[in-house]
C-alpha cells in the first residue's frame, strides 16, 4: 500500500537566500497520525504549506503514491489555525454544505450531510447559526467537521489547539484521537502530541532535528530544550 504522504529533500525560502525548509524528508502511513512539532519559526506552517502546494519548494512530495495533482489534492481535509478562514457563511450548515455543493452534490445530500457531520462533532445544536456566536473551541471543530465532509483519507492540520483554554484544548484532542483519517498535526503543544500522535517529527531552524516515536522524543527534555519547546 503505498504511503499516505512522501517528502523527499523538501527545501523553501521566502527571499532566496535565506532557507526556511532545509531538506525536510519523512514518510506518513495510512491511518498513522504524525505531529510535527518545533517552536515558533521552525518552519512548521511553512512546511503544511508547501506540502499543500500553496508554496512552491523544491523536492518531491507525494500524495497516496502519485505526485501532487487537483485529483490527489481531493483526497486531504485541510483546518487552517484561524477558522474564520473557514467559516463564513450565514449558517454554520452552509459552511459545510459548500465543499459538497462545489463538487456537485444536490443541495439536499449537501445539507443533511453538512448535518451528519456537525452532529459527529458535537454541534447539532449550531446548524442553523453563524460560526461568530460559537466558542473558539467550538468553531475550531467546526472547521475540522467542514474538513472531513468530504471523507478524506489524510487530515491535515495547523496549530488547533492554539489559543484555546485548557478544557477546549482537552476535548479537541479527545476529538482528533476519535478520527480514525490520517493527520497531519503542525503544533507546539506537547500534551496534543502525546495523546493524538504516535510519532513526531522534531523541526529546528527548518531541518529535522529528530523523528521517531512520540512516547521516546517527548521523553527527552535535552532535545526538546534544544527545540525551543520546554
Amino acid at each position: 500500500m503505498s504511503a499516505a504522504l512522501e517528502v523527499e529533500s523538501l527545501g523553501f525560502s521566502f527571499d532566496g537566500r535565506r532557507p526556511v525548509l532545509r531538506g525536510v524528508s519523512f514518510r506518513l502511513e495510512p491511518g498513522d497520525s504524525l505531529a510535527v512539532l518545533g517552536a515558533n519559526g521552525s518552519g512548521k506552517s511553512t512546511l503544511l504549506w508547501c506540502i499543500l502546494g500553496l508554496l512552491k519548494a523544491r523536492g518531491v512530495v507525494r500524495l497516496f503514491g502519485e505526485p501532487r495533482t487537483r485529483r490527489s489534492l481531493a483526497r486531504i481535509g485541510v483546518v487552517f489555525q484561524n477558522p474564520e478562514d473557514q467559516l463564513f457563511m450565514p449558517r454554520l450548515v452552509e459552511d459545510l454544505s459548500l465543499t459538497l455543493l462545489n463538487r456537485g452534490h444536490p443541495p439536499h445530500e449537501a445539507a443533511e450531510a453538512a448535518l451528519r457531520a456537525l452532529e459527529s462533532a458535537g454541534l447539532g445544536h449550531a446548524a442553523n447559526s453563524p460560526a461568530s456566536q460559537l466558542s473558539l473551541g467550538q468553531r475550531k471543530r467546526a472547521a475540522i467537521a467542514a474538513a472531513l465532509i468530504c471523507r478524506p483519507e489524510l487530515l491535515v492540520l495547523d496549530e488547533p489547539t492554539a489559543e484555546l483554554d485548557g478544557r477546549s484544548a482537552r476535548l479537541l484532542r479527545e476529538h482528533l484521537k476519535s478520527l480514525p483519517v490520517a493527520k497531519l498535526i503542525a503544533t507546539h503543544d506537547l500534551g496534543l502530541a502525546r495523546e493524538v500522535c504516535p510519532r513526531v517529527l522534531l523541526l529546528e531552524d527548518g531541518a529535522v532535528l529528530a523523528e521517531g516515536p512520540a512516547a521516546e522524543i517527548l521523553s527527552d527534555s535535552a532535545l526538546l530544550e534544544r527545540a525551543g519547546l520546554i
